[in-house]
């Protein structure tokens, strides 16, 4: 209950209210004005709200941030379009674009080719973090703890015999990842699926998307390996030319 108070507190305010007393949110929620304080003071520290004047609160800036990421999230496809068409065209092969949410990941859009196949990574689906070049092109870049705490939960699953299951060796093959510049998956999560994915990244370091392309093995492996990471290597240039 003390959570849904909370979020009935920042509820309240709107384009017509975007300033509130303890009295006025009291009355609102029909709430005592001291278990409202309560609610407000941790809102306050965590900086979801701001008091502008003694007893007066309004939003505070992290929501800006919250709201840049939401956007960002739903602008990714459209600034995408084009050159996963393009990709797509050079290659081939369905090209897939994957963002990163807590311990999964979530494929944004996907490009199909001429010759589509059952992949997990379609449009809307939320898919494993820990297996398939486009998860491991984001995972690669969240931190040894993110991927300590994936095998931790237990939330990795045996998906072919592929799948790495191991945590040391899922970091050992992230490194390589990262030196490499681009990920690889044979079968990791569907059988006889290859892939490559390549990171996008907002600002230096800073990770937003993945972008990749896959394609089934008896003809991925008769494509040539440079053509293709150059290709997906391209079409990330132009994505984050425009972020």
């Amino acid at each position: 209950m003390s959570a849904i108070k909370t979020l009935e507190i920042l509820e309240q305010f709107d384009f017509e209210t975007r300033t509130l007393s303890v009295p006025e949110l009291a009355s609102m929620l029909q709430q005592p004005q001291s278990s409202v304080y309560r609610h407000l003071r941790l809102l306050k520290e965590k900086g979801y709200l701001i008091e502008n004047s003694p007893g007066l609160y309004s939003l505070g800036y992290i929501f800006l941030k919250l709201a840049k990421i939401v956007k960002m999230d739903m602008d990714l496809p459209s600034l995408s379009q084009k050159a996963m068409k393009e990709l797509t065209r050079i290659t081939g092969e369905t090209s897939i674009l994957l963002v990163h949410s807590q311990f999964q990941a979530v494929c944004l859009a996907a490009v199909p080719s001429g010759h589509p196949i059952k992949v997990s990574s379609e449009q809307g689906n939320i898919v494993p973090i820990y297996g398939g070049a486009s998860s491991k092109a984001l995972l690669a870049y969240l931190g040894e703890e993110t991927v300590k705490e994936i095998y931790k939960k237990d939330i990795v699953k045996k998906h072919t015999e592929h799948t790495i299951l191991d945590v040391n060796e899922m970091l050992d093959h992230l490194k390589e990842v990262r030196q490499n510049g681009y990920a690889y998956s044979d079968s990791e999560i569907d059988d006889g699926v290859v892939s490559y994915g390549i990171p996008i990244f907002e600002s230096p370091g800073k990770i937003v998307a993945s972008l990749s392309i896959a394609g089934p093995k008896e003809r991925m492996l008769k494509k040539d390996k440079s053509e293709i990471i150059q290709a997906i290597e391209t079409a990330k240039k132009m994505i984050e030319s425009q972020l």
